[in-house]
């Protein structure tokens, strides 16, 4: 079975993180519907849906602060998925210090001081090679 690869995740971060894009928005992005909430010009919360329907589930659920630079996961549906919004991130705000922070229930069973080191924020992506 194929798996997804989420290639539209770093084009839907840049559309998030925009300066024109409105904190509190709706839209369908690559056939997923997106909903953006915010109380504050300085914080989003993003709801990634599996399809066009908010009620076909969702795939990814987090948040980003301005300010602090702090992406908080509250849940994806996989570890490839949350490793592609980490790096979404690290691409566009790479020169400066970030953290990840990650909802207590959900990661629980991940060992996420391994895989998900905010000390690597500092760090240029590493680029793979399709081979």
């Amino acid at each position: 079975m194929k798996k997804p690869r989420y290639n539209y995740i770093q084009k839907l971060i840049d559309r998030i993180t925009k300066s024109g894009q409105s904190n509190n928005d709706c839209f369908t992005y690559y056939g997923h519907l997106v909903e953006l909430q915010s109380g504050t010009n300085g914080y989003v919360s993003v709801t990634l849906y599996k399809t066009d329907d908010r009620y076909g589930g969702e795939l990814a659920d987090f948040s980003f602060d301005y300010w602090t630079l702090e992406l908080h996961l509250v849940g994806t549906v996989g570890k490839v998925l949350t490793e592609k919004i980490i790096s979404a991130f690290r691409h566009f705000y790479a020169p400066r210090k970030n953290r990840v922070s990650y909802d207590q229930n959900e990661y629980e069973d991940e060992d996420t001081t391994y895989e998900y080191d905010e000390t690597d924020w500092d760090k240029p992506p590493i680029k793979k090679l399709n081979k």
